[in-house]
Order: C-alpha cells, then structure tokens, then sequence
C-alpha cells in the first residue's frame, strides 16, 4: 500500500530542511495548541493576580477600591505603612541568614562512593602510593585506604569545582553589576511580597576570556571563547504556571511572557530555532505597530505608579508581547517545524520551547539540555510560604492583611477623634449675638458681643459643647494589633534589630546577643529551608553547565550538593567559641585524625576572615623552605660539631704525644742518673750491695717487700 501523500511530504522536508521553508500551514499545530492553552493559563491565574496587586497596594500603603470608596470626604485617610516594614525586615534578616558573610551558603560534597574515571582512580592510588613511600611506609596498602584516597581525590575536585561555580555567580545576571546574592535577593523579595519569586537559567552566553599560555619560560597571551551561564530574574507578573498542579516543582510546563522592541523581535531571527521568512512577514504585514495591549491588571500596575497619567492604551505602542512555553512539545510538532528528531517517536513528547507573537509561531527547538542529553531544571523558584491551595503560595502582606486593615482603622478612628477633641467645638445662639462681628472662627482674645434684655440676658449666647476622647483607648487597640503583626510575620523587636525590648544587662554581650538573634531566626527555619531548595536547584543546574558547557575536568564526577542556609541559623560567636574550645581540647591522637587545614579555615571563617588565610600552595611552598632552612642548619651544624670534634681529638693527640715526650724526657733523665751513681760506686760498694741482695732474698721469696 503506498504511503500517504502528506508522509512522503513530511520525510522529504526532514531530508532537507534547510531547502523547505517553514510555512505558517506547517507551524499551525503548534499555534492551535498553545495559544488556547496560554489564554486558559491567563484566565485561571486571574484570583492569583488579585490577591497579588491587593498585596502591592498593601506594601506601597494604598487602600483597595472597595475600601477607599468607603472613606468619606473629610475624614482621615491615613495608612500606617507596617507592611512594609515587616516586608524589609523580613527580606533583610533572610539575606542575613543565607548568605552570612563570607561564607558560601551552598557546598559540593563528594559521594560516599565517587563516581570517578579509571584515569582518576588510578591517579588517586598513585599520589597515595607515592605519599607512604616518602613517609617510610613498608605496610602494602588495603582496599579501605585506596577507597579513601579516591574519596580525598574527589573531594579535591569539588573544592576546585566550586571555586568555578563561584566565578559563575560572580556574573550571574550577565553583567558585573548583577551578582549572586544581587539576583537572589530580587527572588527573595519577590517571594516576600507575592509569594512566590522565580529565575529563568542557566542560558550559555558566549565570551572571549584572555589567559596566559606559558610555552618553556616565554608567557603568551591567548584569546579563547568560551560559554558562561547567565540567569534571568522574572517578575511574577510575566510567569504563568499551570495553576493545576500541586506545586511549582511539579509543573511540567509553563509560559513567560516578554515586551520586547522591534529590534529585539526581529533579532531573534537570527538565533537557531527561529524562523526569519515569519517573523520578517509578521512585520511587514501584521505587526507593523505593535501587537502589545497592556491586560486589565497592566493598566491597575501603571495606576498604582508615577506612569498614572500616561495614556495606557496608545494606538502605536511599538511594542510586541512575545510568549514562549518551556516544556513538553509532540515530536510531530517540532518534526514539521523542520526540527530533527532522530528516532524520537512521532507520539513522545519532548522538553522544547515554542516562541509566539500573537497567532504566529516564530520559533520551535527542542530544550539545550535535552540535546545534550540531561534533564536540567531551567526555572527555579521560591515560595515564601507553601500553600496548598494554590502552587503559587502566600506572601508576607497576605498573611498580616487583617491586622494591618484594623491598624489602618484605629488610626484613621484616633485621627478622627483627636481631630474633634483637640480643637473647641461651640454652640451660638446668633439671636443673642450682634451681627457685625464674625461666627466663623476662634481665636485667642476674641470678644464675642452680644445684645438682650430682659429673659433672653439670662441665657448664655455662647456655649462650651464637650466631646468625649478615646484616644487612649485607641492607642491600645493599635498596639494590640500590632502585637498580632508581630506574632503573625515572626518579626519582633529582637527580630528586627531593636535590642531595647530585649534581655538584661548580663546578656547584652557581643555572643548573648547574637545568641538571642538567632533563636529569635528560628521561626525563619522552614522559609529557609525552602529557599535552600531554590539554592539546590540553582547550584545543581551550574554543576551540570560546568560539565557539559564549561568543559572543566573537575565537574566530571558524581557530586552532592548541600544547602547551608538552615545551618547558618545558629550564632557565629557560638560557633568560634565551640571551634576555639574544640582546638584547645584535642590530645595528641586525637590531632592525628584531624585535618589541621580545615580547623584553620573554620576558624577563620567564623570572624570572616578568610581573606587573611594564604593558599595551600602557599603554605606549601613555605613549609618547603622552612624544611630547606631547617635541613640547611642542621648541615651547618654538623659541620661545626666535625670540626669542633676535630679540633679537640687533634689538641688531645697534641697533649698525649707531649705527655708522652715529657715521660720520655723523664725516662732519659732518670736513666741518666742511675748512670751516674753506678759510675762513681767502688769494687766494695757493689760487693757489699751484693751482700745485701742475697740476704734480702728471703723476704722477697715470702713476698714481703724489703724495707
């Protein structure tokens, strides 16, 4: 049976796609899909949408329309902004508590079984061997402690591996300007007052990066291009999840909305993916000015501004709303957009993304990472406070509306009241009064002239009318509600910042206070935790980009990433101290199992002083020499002792051959003198020296000298 006429069309066009345009016909399943599936995702974020412009008025001290058409004229309006501040201490005691210092509030740990190449491996044992070699260790080595220098080996890479991740995030937003703790802290506020905060990444964003290429001792310098992450910070009100779904981690699809230029649309196409023949024909014929129309909660965003008094709605805005769905897309679809699948069955879907202007499809691609065959997570969010109502979550405003509305009212009733106490209400009786001087005002020394005889004299022509005050009694509702804003947001005294409702003198020391602020953080704990997940996500995203993007050796390897947020939370004076007590404590042996490098930089750490630490090789190269200075000493020393031991064995031979040659020249002498006397001695001398011998002989026989 032959093959359908469209399916020999369809292969024909996957053969050679770069000669088939793509035509609006070939892109209208993807037009009949998404764009319905937009506006159903538009309708049902539309309660999300009030709650978050009711929580904008809120912050910025504005009362809704309901509640304003209810005030009347006359009466005090008054806003006590407490919202707001809440909203700031909030956002400020979190950044304190994520990222403390100079600390990293994220770490890569190894696996307990690293997932290392052969290479790796064999070169962790080599450096091992090699180590108990020069330590004079004739011990082969176990299984356990190959294990283990292949754990340190992968340990090593993940230091090396987040010392590049740090210089990602140095340039998170694109630019210099847009760091780190700068891109979260737009997420963190987001969060606060909406609820939810959300960043759009890692996209790959190519630079020339100069270094220096060292050939034998000649240095030169060589321009490479390589690709950094980039993130990008989305406002809620251009994010359109699928409300369905329980929460965000869960949406398998979403939708972002963007106004760009002229210039912007037509550059996108010349990005892979797009299609230049629609989007220039788009432009020439239906969008010559502009298809963007602010929605009905764009134009309440401008009213609430200083743009209150631009026209909302001019006919040439020269602006185009582009929309584009990140997530699963038909193979069939993005086969006839002219996007090769492979193999892909025609009915799988697929991570793509799918780029709209109105009813026109202007660009299909299947998702970076599913062509570099890993599933990375490109949306990160964070929810303030999980709700499970809604996936979007609650903000701070939301949570503390009720007292702030009845701080709101109390204010408005004290104003009121003072308003009428405070200045003297009077009763005139104008027939008792003379007509030419004036009932409109009071003033001090004013005379009030008035005329009557007879009974009408008797009555008083201008009367004191006295109006009870409750001012008072005000001002405790106030502080009560007040109070309910504190138990309600966690935010209180010691929370904030203000130590004068705070302990007793003893406590008020550097480590009683931090103490004290950090178990008034403690209700932060889960809020923590769940920006934890957000930094999770945004670390684990960077470790699969500096593997399969940047390219580096060390992000090859089976890596754990932690968050630290929730750890943060305990003092940093508690922690120096426990560090300080747990140094001074350790015995020898116990110091043979520590890590004296790690014990350093933790105390460092602890006072944010790292920046004092110098490098490993550093330390390194400075311990060498210290051994060379050492080593060279002791030769020197050497030398001096062989000397030394020299010189006193040649003054000792001195002194025994001179003790020799006075024994000698004693000898002589004494033989000499003996001579002597046997010269001058007779015949009869010797014969009677003789005599004595022999009589002598006995004794000496007996052993008893002679006398």
């Amino acid at each position: 049976m032959a093959a359908p006429a469209e399916d020999i069309v369809d292969q024909l066009m996957a053969l050679v796609p770069e000669m088939v345009p793509v035509t609006a016909e070939d892109l209208s399943p993807l037009r009949d899909k998404y764009r319905p599936l937009f506006d159903t995702f538009v309708n049902d974020r539309f309660q999300a949408e009030r709650r978050w412009l009711r929580n904008l008025r809120q912050y910025l001290g504005l009362y809704d329309p309901e509640i304003e058409r209810t005030l009347a004229n006359g009466r005090s309006k008054a806003y006590p902004r407490i919202t707001r501040v809440k909203c700031l201490s909030v956002l400020a005691r979190l950044m304190n508590l994520m990222f403390p210092g100079n600390e990293r509030n994220w770490a890569l740990n190894a696996g307990p079984e690293p997932d290392v190449s052969d290479e790796d491996a064999a070169a962790a044992v080599q450096e091992f061997l090699t180590k108990q070699q020069e330590a004079g260790v004739q011990v082969p080595p176990t299984e356990e402690d190959m294990r283990q220098a292949i754990v340190e080996m992968a340990e090593k890479k993940a230091a090396r591996l987040s010392s590049i991740i740090d210089d990602y995030l140095q340039e998170m937003g694109g630019d210099q300007t847009q760091d780190y703790i700068t891109v979260n802290r737009q997420v963190v506020a987001s969060g606060i007052l909406y609820g939810t905060g959300v960043l759009l990444g890692p996209f790959a964003r190519e630079q020339s990066q100069a270094r220096w290429q060292f050939q034998g001792q000649a240095p030169q310098r060589v321009t490479e291009t390589k690709y950094k992450p980039q993130f990008e910070f989305l406002p809620v009100w251009d994010f359109f999840p699928d409300m369905n779904s329980k929460n965000l981690t869960s949406n398998d699809g979403y939708f972002v909305r963007r106004v760009m230029s002229r210039q912007q649309v037509r550059k996108l196409g010349e990005r892979e993916g797009f299609f230049p023949n629609i989007i220039k024909e788009y432009l020439e014929r239906d969008g010559v000015r502009g298809n963007y129309k602010p929605r009905q909660i764009d134009t309440e965003l401008r009213n609430l501004g200083v743009q209150s008094n631009v026209n909302a709605e001019p006919k040439d805005t020269g602006r185009y709303e582009v929309v584009t769905w990140y997530g699963p897309v038909l193979a069939k679809h993005l086969t006839k957009a002219r996007v090769d699948m492979g193999d892909a069955d025609p009915e799988d879907e697929v991570p793509g993304e799918v780029w709209m202007v109105g009813n026109h499809i202007i660009g299909a691609m299947t998702s970076p990472w599913h062509d570099l065959g890993v599933k990375v997570r490109t949306v990160h969010t964070f929810t303030f406070d999980e709700d499970d109502t809604s996936p979007l979550g609650n903000g701070l405003p939301a949570v503390i509306r009720d007292s702030q509305l009845s701080v709101c009212a109390s204010a408005r009733m004290l104003l009121d009241n003072a308003s009428v106490v405070c200045g003297p209400n009077l009763e005139l009786n104008t027939d008792l009064l003379r007509p030419d001087q004036d009932l409109t005002g009071v003033h001090a020394y004013k005379v009030w002239y008035r005329e009557g005889t007879g009974a009408d004299a008797q009555q008083q022509a201008v009367r004191n009318v006295a109006i009870d005050s409750h001012i008072t009694e005000l001002l405790q509702v106030i502080r009560l509600f007040m109070d309910f804003a504190d138990t309600e947001s966690f935010v209180g005294p010691a929370t904030g910042g203000d130590m004068s409702r705070g302990p007793s003198e003893p406590l008020r020391t550097a480590a009683g206070a931090s103490m004290l602020r950090g178990d008034a953080a403690l209700p932060f704990k889960d809020i923590v935790r769940n920006f934890d997940q957000f930094t999770q996500s945004v670390i684990q995203s960077l470790v699969w980009f500096s593997r399969l993007l940047g390219q580096h050796p060390e992000a090859q390897g089976d890596y754990n990433v932690v968050a630290r947020g929730a750890t943060s939370l305990i003092a940093k004076e508690i922690r120096g101290m426990q560090v300080d007590q747990l140094a001074s404590t350790l015995t020898q042996g116990e110091l043979e199992h520590v890590d004296s490098r790690k014990l350093v930089q933790k105390r460092f750490e602890v006072r944010d002083l790292t920046d004092m630490l110098l490098s490993e090789a550093t330390v390194a190269n400075n311990r060498a020499q210290a051994q060379q200075g050492m080593q060279e000493q002791k030769a020197l020393q050497d030398k001096m002792m062989r000397a030394t031991i020299r010189s006193e064995l040649a003054n000792a031979f001195k002194n025994i051959a001179q003790g020799q040659k006075n024994v000698a020249a004693t000898e002589k002498s004494r033989i000499e003198a003996v001579e002597g006397i046997l010269g001058q001695m007779t015949s009869a001398d010797m014969a009677a020296s003789a005599a004595q011998g022999v009589a002598e002989q006995p004794d000496m026989m007996q052993g008893v000298p002679p006398q």
